[in-house]
C-alpha cells in the first residue's frame, strides 16, 4: 500500500484548482466477513477510474490514487494488481452502468431496486441479478460474479433505454432519446455517453493503459444494430512466432487490415484501424454540420440527424443504405458539386469523409450491391463492365471499361450546372503524372438509378420543374487506397521501422508537391489537400484528386476575390487565413502540405493522441523526438506551417528543397550501410 495519502493530495489539488471533488459509493460485494468495496473521486463532476478495497477507506485511498495519476498525467504502477484485475474482467474502468442507472433513476425520479437471486439449472448455480425502474421489470443478466451480474443486468437496462436510438459515440454529445419517452437524454446520460469514448484496457506488459478499441466498437454495433466480424486473412512467420492478419467486416463494409503477434492483437488492431476512421469521420461531419445554412439542409428522417449541404462530402458506400420507396432518385442538386473521384473502396475509408451506417440494410444482397445502371445512353452504349465504387452528395462514381479501348476507367456523373461544366474545362488542362487525369465529358438527360436509397444527394432535389440534365466525366481509374489508409497503417506498424517509413514518407512528399507546383502554374488553388484527397494508381504513383473546390487565383477579380474568402475546405487542415476567412492566395496548399508531410513521418499510435497533439502541431510546436529525430525535415515543415503567408516557401522553392533533402538521405543512408559493414 503505498504511504503517499493521495487523499490529501487530490484536497489540495481541488483547493489550488478551485474545483470540487466527491466521492461515490459504486458497488459493495461479497459475503460480510470478505466484503469487497468499490468507490470513484468524481472532480468537478467528472468520473474517474474506480478504487476497489476490503473496506471503504481502502477503496476512497485507490479512488484518490487513480483520480490524481488521471489528472497528473502519470501512469499507475504495477502494485495495483487487484484494481486491474477488476477492470480486465468487466472491460471497463471509467464507466459503470450501474452508477449511470442509479444517476438515471435519480434524475427521472424513479425507484431503482436490484432483484439479486441464483440461476436455476446447470451444475454450479451462478448469481442473477435484474432490475426494477419504476413499476418495470427489465431483462435479468448471468455473471461470474454478483459485481459482474449486476452490472450486465444494468448494462441490459441502459440498450434498452437508449438502444432504440442512434449512437455515435465520435459525433460527441447528440440528442438521444429513449424509445418510452419522446425527449432528450438527461445530462448523466449525456455523459455516460461522452465516457464511452474512454473505454481503457491494460497492455499486455502492465504498462500504460490505452483504449479498448473492440469493446468500442461492440458499443457502437449495439447501438448501430449491426453485427462485427473479424475475418483472419493470413497468417505469416514461424510456426512458434506467428504474425496474424485481421480485418474488421461491418455489414459488408471491409476496413483495413491489421497485424499482430496474437490474434487479440491483431483483432484489436483491426478495430482500432476501423474506429479512428469511423471518429475523424464524424469530427468532420460535426463541423460541417455546425455551419448548415437554412436553405439547403436534408433531413433524414430515420436518424433524426440533419446533414449540411456544404462543407464534405457525405459518402455512402455500396450496400450501406436502407430501401427507399424510389429507385429513380437523381444524384445532385447542390449548385457547389465535388469533381473529382473519391475511390474509397473496401480496404480504405476516409477518415474526413463520413460513412453513414445509420441504415445499413442486413438483407442485401450481393447483387444490388454491384447493380448494372438500367438506362439506355452514351454511357451504357460505349461502356461496358459497369460497377458502382461510391456515391455522396457530388453524385455518382462508377467504375467501366470504355468498348472502344478495353481500358478501365472511372466516371463521375454529377448534376449538371454551367459553374461544372467550367470547372471541368479548367481541370481538363492539368496535364501531369501525379495529378488524377480527366479525359472527355459529355451531357445526358438521364442518369444511372443506384441502389434505391435515400442520400443526401438525392433527397436535395430542387423544387424548379425544369429538366434535369446530368454531367458524365471519364477520368482515370486509381486504386481504392488512400493516403489517409496508407498513413494508418504505418501507425500499426513497428515505431522502429521509422527508418522504412521516413523514406517511403520522402517520396510521397516529393510527389505531392510535383502535382502542387503543377496546379500553381495553372494559376489554380486547390484548397482541400489532405490525405483522403490523395489516391495511388495501380503502381504505387501519387494521385491528387478531389477539385471540387478548385479555384482560380486572380488577384483584380473581384468575385473570385470573394470566392477565395469563404469557408471553404477541411478545417483540421486549412491554413489560418483560410479559417479567418480573409483572401488569400496558392499558400494555403502549403500550409496543409506542411500537416501531412508531419503526419507521413511521425507515428500517431490512436487519434485521439492526434486530437491532442495536432493543434500544437499546427503552431510549430513539434514534439522533441520528432525534432531530435527528423531535424531536416521539421525545418521543411516549419517553414510551411508558418503563420504568415509570405514566409512560407513556392512549391517550387520546396520542391527543389526536398529534391536536395532525397540525395543527401540517400548518401546518410549509404554511409550507415558502409560503416555497418566494417
Amino acid at each position: 500500500m503505498d504511504s503517499i495519502n493521495y487523499v490529501g493530495k487530490l484536497k489540495e489539488y481541488a483547493d489550488r484548482e478551485r474545483v470540487t471533488v466527491s466521492y461515490e459509493d459504486v458497488a459493495s460485494d461479497g459475503p460480510d466477513h470478505i466484503r469487497r468495496f468499490t468507490i470513484r473521486a468524481v472532480v468537478n463532476g467528472e468520473g474517474y477510474p474506480e478504487g476497489v478495497g476490503n473496506n471503504k477507506k481502502e477503496a476512497k485511498k485507490n479512488a484518490a490514487r487513480n483520480a490524481w495519476m488521471s489528472l497528473t498525467g502519470q501512469s499507475a504502477d504495477s502494485t495495483k494488481t487487484e484494481n486491474v484485475a477488476e477492470a480486465s474482467s468487466s472491460g471497463l474502468r471509467s464507466v459503470s452502468y450501474i452508477s449511470w442507472l442509479y444517476d438515471f433513476g435519480q434524475k427521472k425520479k424513479l425507484a431503482v431496486r436490484a432483484v439479486e437471486a441464483l440461476s436455476v439449472g446447470g451444475a454450479f448455480p451462478a448469481p442473477r441479478c435484474s432490475f426494477m425502474v419504476g413499476d418495470k421489470e427489465y431483462p435479468a443478466a448471468v455473471g461470474k460474479t454478483k459485481k459482474e451480474a449486476k452490472e450486465e443486468a444494468a448494462k441490459l437496462v441502459y440498450e434498452e433505454v437508449i438502444g432504440g436510438e442512434s449512437m455515435d459515440t465520435g459525433l460527441g454529445k447528440e440528442s438521444f432519446s429513449s424509445p418510452e419517452r419522446n425527449e432528450p437524454l438527461d445530462e448523466a446520460s449525456s455523459e455516460f455517453c461522452d465516457q464511452m469514448k474512454s473505454l481503457r484496457i491494460k497492455d499486455a506488459d502492465g504498462g500504460l493503459t490505452q483504449t479498448n478499441f473492440v469493446q468500442t466498437i461492440n458499443l457502437f454495433c449495439q447501438q448501430k444494430k449491426l453485427q462485427p466480424s473479424y475475418v483472419e486473412v493470413r497468417r505469416a512467420g514461424p510456426s512458434h512466432n506467428p504474425t496474424f492478419f485481421y480485418k474488421l467486416l461491418l455489414n459488408k463494409q471491409e476496413f483495413p487490415v491489421a497485424e499482430g503477434r496474437s490474434v487479440k492483437e491483431a483483432r484489436q488492431k483491426a478495430a482500432q484501424l476501423a474506429w479512428s476512421t469511423i471518429e475523424e469521420q464524424s469530427e468532420t461531419s460535426l463541423i460541417d454540420s455546425g455551419r448548415a445554412t437554412a436553405s439547403t439542409p436534408t433531413s433524414t428522417k430515420d436518424s433524426g440527424q440533419v446533414h449540411s449541404s456544404s462543407g464534405s462530402d457525405w459518402i455512402e458506400f455500396k450496400g450501406s443504405s436502407q430501401p427507399s420507396k424510389s429507385r429513380g432518385r437523381t444524384p445532385d442538386s447542390r449548385p457547389k458539386i465535388k469533381l473529382a473521384a473519391k475511390f474509397e473502396g473496401a480496404r480504405s475509408r476516409s477518415k474526413e469523409d463520413v460513412i453513414n451506417f445509420n441504415g445499413m440494410d442486413k438483407g442485401e444482397s450481393e447483387s444490388e450491391e454491384a447493380q448494372t445502371p438500367l438506362m439506355n445512353g452514351r454511357f451504357t452504349s460505349e461502356y461496358d463492365c459497369i460497377e458502382g465504387l461510391g456515391r455522396g452528395k457530388f453524385g455518382f462514381v462508377y467504375k467501366a471499361k470504355r468498348k472502344l479501348e478495353g481500358t478501365d476507367c472511372a466516371v463521375k456523373i454529377v448534376r449538371y450546372k454551367k459553374e461544372a461544366l467550367r470547372e471541368v474545362k479548367v481541370l481538363s488542362d492539368l496535364n501531369h503524372c501525379n495529378i488524377v487525369r480527366y479525359h472527355i465529358c459529355w451531357i445526358e438527360d438521364s442518369a444511372p438509378q443506384w441502389d434505391g436509397s435515400t442520400d443526401s444527394s438525392s433527397s436535395a432535389q430542387s423544387s424548379s420543374d425544369s429538366p434535369v440534365k446530368y454531367l458524365y466525366i471519364h477520368m482515370e481509374l486509381c486504386d481504392t487506397k488512400t493516403l489517409r489508409a496508407w498513413i494508418d497503417e504505418k501507425n500499426m506498424q513497428d515505431p522502429k521501422k521509422s527508418c522504412k517509413r521516413r523514406e517511403e514518407g520522402l517520396g510521397v512528399a516529393l510527389q505531392i508537391v510535383n502535382g502542387v507546383e503543377h496546379i500553381h502554374s495553372k494559376m489554380l488553388i486547390h484548397r482541400d489537400l489532405k490525405p483522403a484527397n490523395i489516391l495511388f494508381d495501380r503502381n504505387g504513383m501519387v494521385k491528387i484528386g478531389d477539385f471540387g473546390l478548385v479555384t482560380a487565383e486572380i488577384e483584380d477579380d473581384a468575385e473570385n476575390q470573394k470566392e477565395r474568402s469563404g469557408f471553404k475546405g477541411t478545417p483540421s487542415y486549412m491554413a489560418p487565413e483560410q479559417k479567418r476567412q480573409t483572401v488569400y492566395n496558392n499558400k494555403v496548399d502549403i500550409f496543409a502540405m506542411g500537416l501531412i508531410y508531419f503526419e507521413l513521418l511521425w507515428n500517431f499510435p490512436t487519434f485521439h493522441e492526434r486530437n491532442e497533439n495536432w493543434k500544437d502541431i499546427r503552431r510549430q510546436h513539434f514534439p522533441e523526438k520528432f525534432r531530435r529525430h527528423f531535424y531536416q525535415e521539421s525545418q521543411m515543415i516549419k517553414s510551411m506551417l508558418s503563420v504568415h503567408p509570405k514566409d512560407r516557401p513556392k512549391a517550387s522553392k520546396l520542391k527543389v528543397e526536398l529534391e536536395k533533402w532525397e540525395k543527401d538521405f540517400a548518401q546518410l543512408q549509404s554511409m550507415d550501410r558502409d560503416s555497418r559493414t566494417l
